[in-house]
């Protein structure tokens, strides 16, 4: 290993290791902030955005709870979430089986998977022409974009956000949101 041919060698990339975790922290804060600024500088009528720690993004239906159905960007995963604690999960999934609502899952570029409490996800789907293209294997490997190709990165999740904030499927997440709600105790 002549790469740490001297203790400085060594010790240099013994503590860029130990700041790993921080430089990939810093690097989605960037991209989260890039994505939630520009959302706020065109807001979408119908639609909120809410942020927290340092990639979670989520949009839901203006005036309904941030604990109602969204679409949620968590990092290496773009997703419709059900289970922020507003909605029954059993009128979720008993009102999904109605086919009309068939349609939200193909508002995603693909479709990885789905679960009783997410309507649909997709995988670190995600372009910048390299040989992970649309396959990340990581959210290691993909936060290198988040900090060092941001713009282009929120390009590409604004866009999928764009697919579910047509006048249908904003109706559809309010149907949901209004059918599904938890009984109050």
């Amino acid at each position: 290993m002549d790469l740490f041919d001297s203790a400085d060698k060594w010790n240099s990339f013994c503590e860029l290791m130990s700041m790993e975790e921080e430089i990939r922290h810093r690097w989605w804060k960037r991209l989260q902030t890039e994505v939630y600024q520009r959302e706020n500088t065109l807001p979408n009528p119908d639609w909120a955005i809410y942020k927290w720690n340092a990639w979670d993004i989520m949009w839901y239906i203006k005036g309904e709870s941030d604990e109602s159905l969204a679409v949620h960007f968590w990092g290496d995963r773009f997703r419709v979430f059900a289970n922020y604690g507003a909605l029954d999960l059993v009128k979720v999934n008993k009102l999904l089986e109605n086919p009309k609502f068939d349609v939200l899952k193909t508002c995603f570029d693909r479709l990885d998977g789905s679960d009783y409490q997410t309507i649909g996800w997709e995988d670190r789907n995600f372009c910048f022409d390299t040989i992970y293209d649309g396959r990340f294997p990581d959210s290691r490997t993909l936060s290198w974009y988040a900090g060092n190709r941001t713009k282009e990165f929120a390009d590409q999740i604004i866009a999928k956000v764009r697919k579910f904030q047509t006048p249908e499927i904003t109706a559809l997440f309010k149907e949901i949101n209004s059918a599904c709600k938890r009984n109050e105790e």
